[in-house]
């Protein structure tokens, strides 16, 4: 299996979603945000980011490597410009200190279970952690959740998912159904989580990619 990000591909699939993006959004359950080409742009840039963490064989999930985890996210919201990091100088902290203390569960959760041998599991395990309430970031949890949740498939020599005009709708309304579950309802944990982790783990498994990767 390839293991690096095919940047061409990744930035055509999502140009293509930007430009659909508010057809989509009208047919959503709970509609979104406008998805910007700045945002699109931003969300590439990640990708450069962590081909070269591959490169380097960085394990996000350890002590060193929890620094360019909070990176992607930052690199989502603001990109690499070092006047808008500028700018949104007092939120990134702010994320960086709200990261700080929704992570320790979520990383002790994928090294407990890193040697699952199904790639679809370990992903929607951390997806449906750092995305349902209370989220891992601030912003951008959606973009960046993606992100690097396509780190652990590849991670597993599984193909990425990412985001096409095809499968735009189910993922976005499965994404959905996982972000307004909420971590300290006992309802949401024992009743709705896990049919939302089976239809995800599903849905990746159909939508997963190898074109994706070079």
């Amino acid at each position: 299996m390839r293991n690096h990000f095919d940047i061409q591909a990744i930035s055509d699939s999502l140009d293509a979603f930007q430009s659909e993006f508010p057809r989509i959004n009208d047919r959503l359950s709970i509609r979104r945000e406008e998805l910007t080409l700045e945002m699109v742009v931003n969300i590439t840039e990640a990708y450069r980011y962590l081909n070269d963490l591959l490169a380097k064989e960085m394990d996000l999930f350890t002590p060193a490597g929890l620094h360019s985890l909070l990176e992607l996210n930052h690199l989502v919201l603001c990109g690499t410009d070092p006047v808008t990091r500028k700018l949104y100088f007092q939120h990134l902290q702010e994320t960086r200190r709200s990261f700080l203390r929704q992570i320790s569960e979520i990383k002790a959760w994928v090294l407990k279970n890193r040697n699952e041998t199904n790639p679809w599991h370990l992903a929607t395990g951390f997806y449906s952690r750092m995305l349902s309430r209370p989220q891992l970031f601030l912003e951008g949890n959606h973009r960046t959740g993606n992100i690097i949740l396509n780190y652990l498939l590849v991670s597993k020599a599984a193909a990425p998912y990412i985001v096409t005009v095809e499968s735009a709708h189910t993922y976005l309304d499965i994404s959905g159904d996982i972000k307004f579950t909420d971590n300290g309802n006992y309802l949401d944990t024992a009743l709705r989580m896990p049919g939302h982790r089976k239809r995800f783990r599903a849905f990746l498994r159909e939508y997963s990619r190898e074109r994706f990767l070079c």
